[in-house]
């Protein structure tokens, strides 16, 4: 009777583990009793694992139906906002500013810049050399043709020309005794021959003393402004440096350096070209081509051209300028450079849309650019443009309302 109640008592037991525990000794309290005499562990042990479970059991539930619960409030809120319409926001058409092509003249050029050059610069060169005991200029004199501006000592000159005219003297007489003489036989050919090239020689040696002489007095070559006046009273003479140097400002030149591009359309028509030079003083003069060089230089792929100013007012040797060179001009239709866009596109007015459209570059100065002669009663808009897409709805106003 005992092993078969031993045996019982395994059974439940794996049946507590395997099912639920407490579900056996709540509907067995037979079963309960002897599970105590044979293990020894008291009742209230069991009774606190069987309310354990009984607790993790509601929990279980609790959770179940509020799964439940959430489940059932998510699908009424997706069947509420599908069953409701859907808000589409449609933005209102952009505002812009339209206009039609104007007619202009558009002016296509060159700007460039330069340096101010007098057409000649003359350096005036001793042809003696000496101590200067006079000095009669400054930088910025205004001197005519043969001033003197310098006086080199004239003594080791003049020295030169009382020895020349005495050696001349001298041989003059000789060739007077000579002549007479050949003529009536009593001397020869060879000797008169001799006494004539020393003659001869005695006066060049003459006429050498009296331009070296008028040499110590040094005079300018041409009218002008001194530009340069190095020297001073009291300092050596030589060839080797200039007394002065002397340029007409009335005549002032511009050496331009002009792109290797443009070589073609200046070098076939220099005489159209319309070239204005402006210094950083307001000074503006015309200028006209002087000469256009037939060679590029390689190194920096440019050509001179030279310019003559027209009005050298204002304007010195030198001096940093301004160049604008108008090689073509065309009348044609034109748009403001404002309408058009950074990636160089266009908008035009199709009904209330805007179309963009590019045009192949064409003649432009700083204000306005040339458009297709077929273009010339379409509407273009000129404001309010960059922050369009093509084919967007646009509403035309007013320049101040957009």
């Amino acid at each position: 009777m005992l092993s078969l109640l031993d045996k019982n008592i395994y059974t439940s037991r794996k049946t507590v583990r395997k099912r639920n525990l407490h579900n056996s000794f709540t509907d067995n309290p037979t079963i309960c009793r002897i599970f105590v005499v044979q293990t020894g562990i008291p009742s209230y042990y069991y009774s606190n694992q069987v309310r354990i479970m009984k607790g993790s059991k509601t929990i279980i539930l609790r959770y179940i139906i509020m799964l439940l619960v959430f489940a059932v409030l998510t699908a009424g809120l997706v069947v509420f906002f599908s069953s409701r319409e859907a808000v589409v926001y449609t933005a209102p058409p952009k505002p812009v500013e339209v206009a039609k092509p104007e007619i202009r003249t558009i002016d296509s050029a060159i700007d460039t810049t330069g340096y101010i050059e007098a057409s000649a610069m003359i350096p005036v060169v001793p042809f003696v050399q000496g101590t200067i005991e006079k000095y009669n200029i400054e930088a910025g004199m205004a001197v005519s043709k043969d001033d003197v501006i310098a006086v080199i000592d004239k003594r080791p000159y003049e020295l030169q020309l009382a020895q020349a005219e005495a050696q001349f003297t001298a041989v003059e007489s000789a060739l007077k005794r000579t002549e007479p003489l050949y003529e009536s036989g009593a001397a020869t050919k060879q000797d008169y021959e001799m006494v004539k090239a020393q003659h001869d020689a005695a006066k060049a040696q003459l006429e050498l003393a009296e331009l070296q002489l008028s040499y110590a007095d040094v005079t300018s070559p041409v009218s002008g402004t001194v530009l340069m006046a190095p020297s001073a009273a009291g300092s050596i003479a030589s060839s080797e440096q200039p007394l002065a140097v002397i340029a007409d400002l009335s005549d002032l030149v511009v050496n331009i350096s002009v792109g290797e591009q443009y070589f073609g359309r200046i070098s076939s028509d220099p005489d159209s070209l319309k070239i204005t030079i402006s210094s950083p003083g307001g000074a503006v003069s015309a200028a006209s081509v002087v000469s256009v060089s037939p060679f590029i230089d390689p190194t920096s792929k440019t050509f001179k051209v030279k310019a003559s100013l027209s009005n050298p007012e204002g304007f010195t040797p030198g001096m940093f300028i301004k160049v604008h060179i108008v090689y073509e001009s065309i009348e044609c239709s034109t748009l403001p450079v404002t309408a058009r866009t950074a990636e160089g596109a266009v908008y035009m007015l199709n009904g209330d849309t805007a179309e963009s459209i590019v045009f192949d570059r064409m003649a432009s100065d700083s204000s306005y650019f040339q458009i297709p002669d077929g273009y010339s009663d379409t509407q273009f808009i000129i404001r309010g443009q960059n922050s369009l897409l093509s084919g967007e709805k646009v509403t035309v106003v007013s320049g101040d309302d957009v």
